[in-house]
């Protein structure tokens, strides 16, 4: 593709996404950068793709290779990386062998981090992917001379990927740079990440922000608490600078969804995505467990995708059926929510929302959400009607709604009535359109100071 085509005599604007994950990578990581790269041309836009070459995750999922776009320019920059599962196993055996005493009654170990802990996360502070970042930036200043690139996304986590967008901004300082936050970073991500829990690298991370935000033309977050967090760290940048535009889902994805029963007499409960700390199913499992055995044995909970080890447990444990279903392809994950009677989703932290919540309400079953009061959860259920929330730390309110979830599954009918029009407000190309706009008003923005 001539990354200078012109439309009407006008040339496009030409946009490169920057992001390290990308098909055939899966998980709902992959989905912004996808639906920006299939939809910005919509919107008027040249887009190019720069993403890692062999980028380390854990899931993969050709499948989705089929919605990206033959209109784009894709380009990779290799990672000297490890593979993903090999990486893990490394920092677990590095996290277990620091030689400490374990203190009586104490779940921490006494003393510090070991030196090998230490000098792994300083090695590779803020994070692993940081050493894709030298490659990345050489890949990008080409990509930028050759097909005169007028602005760079960089969408993240990873967080490193913002110093590719910095590095282009001092090399190119009338190249626009738009900074995507898909997770706020210091109150949220440092806090939820083993590896970079430290005060090193909180340093650090808070250190590539500033950076990343001062040089930035737009700042994007995907929630309004987390705009929030994010704009009073700097309150001397122009609040103008500065746009939620929330996640969302894609309804090509599901068109072919087919809502339907299923052949067993027990209530279907399915959570899809990774559980880890902020997502666990502990407390829905430990609600359930404390209902009557009559009750508790009338649910079945499916989990499709990965479940970190600290998780695990508490799945293997419950005393009502589970099934461990692991990770699948998005489509074939969307047959076994056709036949589902509920959809369950956690979220600890007030101030995140997991991307699959978006999918979720999509489908039209009704969600049974475990997420603190007036969060961001709960405020989007409230907008949407889309199902019932509880405070994670509730045990009474979690076994009420179980209860009041069995008893309308039981007589046919579910008091659900969710509100359509508030839940297409969601809809990818909805979102990427509004994204078009606002960047399209930066580079407006910087030609009309051009020209005075």
């Amino acid at each position: 593709m001539h990354s200078q085509r012109v439309k009407d005599g006008v040339r496009k604007p030409n946009v490169l996404i920057v992001s390290y994950l990308f098909p055939p990578m899966g998980g709902i990581a992959v989905q912004r950068a996808l639906s920006l790269a299939r939809y910005l041309p919509h919107c008027g836009y040249d887009v190019h793709v720069l993403k890692a070459r062999n980028a380390v995750g854990p899931v993969y999922d050709s499948s989705l290779l089929k919605h990206v776009p033959d209109s784009i320019s894709i380009h990779s920059a290799f990672t000297p990386e490890i593979p993903f599962e090999l990486r893990q196993r490394i920092w677990k055996w590095i996290s277990a062998s620091t030689g400490r005493v374990r203190l009586p009654g104490s779940a921490r170990p006494a003393g510090g981090p070991s030196l090998a802990t230490r000098l792994a996360q300083r090695v590779f502070c803020p994070e692993p992917e940081i050493v894709w970042v030298p490659f990345a930036v050489r890949a990008a200043r080409r990509v930028v001379r050759r097909h005169h690139i007028d602005a760079v996304l960089v969408t993240a986590p990873p967080f490193s990927a913002f110093l590719v967008g910095t590095a282009l901004k001092t090399s190119f300082p009338n190249l626009k740079l738009i900074s995507d936050f898909r997770d706020e970073w210091l109150t949220f991500y440092l806090n939820n990440n083993e590896f970079q829990s430290n005060a090193y690298t909180r340093r650090r991370a808070a250190e590539i922000e500033r950076t990343t935000v001062e040089l930035s033309d737009l700042v994007v977050a995907v929630t309004e608490s987390s705009l929030r967090e994010i704009r009073e760290r700097y309150p001397t940048q122009p609040h103008t600078k500065f746009h939620c535009l929330p996640n969302g889902y894609d309804p090509v994805v599901l068109v072919d969804f087919k809502p339907r029963r299923h052949e067993g007499r027990r209530v279907i409960v399915t959570h899809m995505g990774t559980i880890y700390k902020n997502s666990s199913p502990r407390y829905y499992l430990k609600a359930l467990d404390s209902l009557p055995e009559e009750a508790r044995e009338r649910f079945e909970t499916r989990f499709i995708g990965r479940v970190v080890d600290g998780e695990r447990p508490f799945l293997d444990s419950s005393l009502s059926p589970v099934k461990i279903l692991g990770f699948m392809p998005q489509s074939e994950a969307f047959r076994y929510v056709e036949e589902t009677d509920y959809l369950l989703l956690t979220m600890t932290d007030p101030i995140s929302i997991p991307g699959k919540f978006y999918e979720y309400m999509a489908t039209g079953k009704p969600i049974l959400a475990l997420s603190p009061p007036d969060g961001e959860v709960q405020q989007i259920l409230r907008e949407t009607g889309a199902g019932w929330c509880a405070d994670p730390g509730d045990q009474q309110a979690i076994r009420q709604m179980l209860l009041r979830a069995l008893a309308q599954a039981e007589a046919g009918s579910c008091e659900y009535e969710p509100n359509w029009e508030a839940i297409r407000r969601y809809e990818r190309p909805r979102l990427v359109e509004e994204y078009g706009r606002l960047i399209r008003e930066v580079l407006e923005s910087a030609q009309a100071v051009a020209d005075k």
